[in-house]
């Protein structure tokens, strides 16, 4: 059995080796608004959310991309108002704008959802 300062030393090494950067974020906040739910041209699942935090003065707003089987989930189980815990990686991606001028956006893509708040009455599927 691995001694946890050994698994601990190899974490750390793993990162070391990567150039010392960690691109990992992490979110407990409330859905703005029902998933917004896509397909791909390859016929990929994908879903976007707005997540809302509690900063110290104010709200903060972050947009999510869910792939596969997360954005299935979230279409399926989650709507506005439901307390989510997130974990995902920074991404940032620009293109054209039908004005000409070019747009830029930082989004968290996703690797694990979780619902924390149990779903409420009006949130139930249609029978």
């Amino acid at each position: 059995m691995r001694s946890k300062t050994a698994t601990t030393k190899k974490q750390i090494a793993s990162v070391q080796s990567r150039g010392n950067s960690v691109n990992q974020v992490t979110l407990i906040g409330r859905l703005v608004a029902a998933p917004e739910p896509r397909e791909t041209a390859s016929g990929k699942h994908v879903a976007s959310v707005r997540v809302a935090t509690n900063g110290k003065s104010h709200a903060e707003f972050h947009d999510v991309v869910l792939w596969g089987q997360l954005a299935d989930f979230a279409c399926q189980y989650l709507g506005k108002g439901r307390l989510v815990y997130i974990e995902g990686r920074l991404q940032s991606r620009q293109w054209q704008a039908t004005d000409g001028g070019t747009r830029r956006t930082v989004e968290i893509v996703a690797n694990r959802l979780q619902a924390l708040s149990s779903r409420s009455a009006s949130e139930a599927p249609a029978a």
